[in-house]
């Protein structure tokens, strides 16, 4: 109840222009390929310097909720995901989109959104200290096991060719050991590039193989057919979703917000690990799981709620122990160092302040989101009706923009261009790259916690049956794997 308070008293009318603006810089920086919102928040920061903290604190955390949202725009409209988190929200957006409903699209990736950051913040305030509890018994045998668990939604994800879903995977998982081991130092693949050093950016290379390879498709079609009239044209749609839809779809929901909320408050997991596993967990709980891929509102509010909810879940470390859940929690912490304040146990008993204004920024971020979202969703529908041709030159270059923004510059382009390539390709052949993505995604997880679980345990397998939070979860990826296959046995053979 303390912290209620210092949420309430951090309140004045000029924390609502703050967040207005954090969550209009956000949206915008979350729509522009590669700007992820790590990056949103980097650019703003120094502009803080010369507000009072509490300010500051607001504006960052409402750029934090806008662009987890804002990456989802383009992933929808234009098949190109803002940020890595909003990859999997792309798969039945932008099938929603094509079949002529936009608005319902956008409706509900902007209104599950709110409902992941409102309801996951106040979660957050409530659950704090049972939170800070829970991320305290998750050792790195725990976090191994949560990513296998993420990685056996290659089953859902693979049904029509299980053989090359595993093996999509694996690309991924080997893509992802690219670089410096972190524990040996020593280099792995990197065919003598001191550019892949540091491994493989994320973002260019997710989004090549979920966007420019689609992207790359969609120009040889139209060169092809000769077809320079935007598909959209004479389609578009601008109604939104009502309450009643949206309660359709609240089962799916209310599992996403606690998963994203358990996967937020594990340091170094983040938005994008929790809408790639919500995704392929909604799908199993679902009643059109079948459907997913098609179009379907679940396959948008399942990430899309997921990757919101985790905004207030990653400051729970941060607040209680000095320690980001994710790389966007880790400009907050730059922020507070910067303003004179050291997160950890006696932030609570020093600066209650920034703690109230935090999640305010976030609670007050979530209404306003809404009302930005609504107003532009009529402009952001009419961008579709512009001729391919431009469309896609426009796009193309939004997507080199974004690659020359991270440090590796011209390099994290060509990562953009050869996994767009190879997507392209896989897709030819059958393969499936967000199967790759997701074993991209993961891979670190699990390779680094492996790694500290052998050594924590000397070498013991035991370990990982010791802990029941480990056995739990790895009882769940074998379940998965196992209901998975069958049901798929199933419906090949009543077909």
């Amino acid at each position: 109840m303390q912290l209620w308070g210092e949420i309430f008293s951090t309140f004045s009318p000029m924390s609502i222009v703050w967040v207005t603006a954090g969550v209009i810089w956000g949206i915008f920086g979350g729509e522009l390929p590669g700007v992820t919102a790590s990056l949103a928040m980097s650019l703003i920061m120094p502009f803080t310097i010369a507000l009072e903290p509490v300010n500051a604190f607001m504006l960052l955390a409402a750029t934090y909720v806008g662009a987890e949202y804002g990456g989802s725009v383009p992933a929808i409209l234009l098949g190109v995901p803002g940020t890595p988190a909003n990859a999997p929200t792309a798969l039945d957006g932008r099938q929603m989109h094509l079949n002529g409903h936009s608005g319902k699209a956008l409706g509900y990736s902007l209104t599950g959104g709110s409902f992941g950051s409102f309801f996951g913040g106040i979660l957050g305030v409530f659950l704090l200290g049972v939170l800070v509890k829970i991320s305290l018994m998750l050792d790195p045998s725990a976090f191994f096991a949560l990513a296998l668990f993420g990685l056996s939604a290659v089953v859902s994800m693979s049904k029509k060719n299980m053989a090359k879903g595993f093996i999509s995977i694996i690309l991924g998982v080997m893509l992802g050991s690219i670089g410096s081991d972190n524990f040996t130092g020593m280099t792995r693949f990197t065919m003598g590039m001191i550019q892949l050093g540091d491994g493989v950016s994320d973002v260019p290379a997710v989004v090549g193989f979920v966007a420019a390879a689609e992207l790359f498709g969609q120009v040889i079609v139209q060169i092809q057919e000769k077809n320079l009239v935007s598909s959209m044209l004479g389609k578009l749609d601008y109604t939104f979703v009502t309450i009643k839809e949206f309660l359709a779809g609240i089962k799916v929901s209310l599992f996403s917000m606690v998963l994203g909320i358990v996967v937020g408050v594990m340091p170094g997991a983040g938005p994008t690990v929790a809408s790639f596993i919500a995704y392929n967990e909604g799908r199993r709980i679902s009643k059109d799981g079948d459907k997913f891929g098609t179009g379907v509102p679940d396959g948008i509010l399942a990430p899309e709620v997921a990757n919101n909810a985790c905004v207030p879940a990653t400051v729970v470390p941060l607040l209680s122990f000095g320690i980001p859940g994710s790389t966007s929690a880790a400009i907050m912490l730059g922020a507070m160092v910067m303003h004179g304040m050291r997160p950890g146990p006696l932030l609570s008993q020093n600066n209650p302040e920034a703690l109230g204004a935090v999640f305010l920024g976030i609670l007050l971020a979530c209404p306003c989101l809404l009302i930005v979202g609504r107003l532009m969703m009529k402009p952001w529908v009419k961008v579709t009706a512009i001729p391919p041709h431009y469309l896609n030159t426009i796009i193309l270059c939004l997507l080199v923009v974004g690659s020359l923004a991270l440090n590796e510059g011209i390099f994290a382009v060509g990562i953009l261009i050869v996994c767009a390539f190879l997507g392209y390709l896989m897709k030819l052949a059958g393969f499936n790259p967000i199967a790759t993505v997701l074993g991209f995604v993961l891979s670190q997880l699990v390779e680094d916690n492996l790694h500290r679980t052998m050594l924590l345990s000397k070498g013991s397998l035991m370990t990982f049956v010791e802990h029941p939070i480990t056995l739990a979860l790895l009882v769940l990826t074998v379940a998965s794997v196992v209901f998975g296959l069958v049901k798929g046995r199933k419906k090949e053979q009543k077909a």
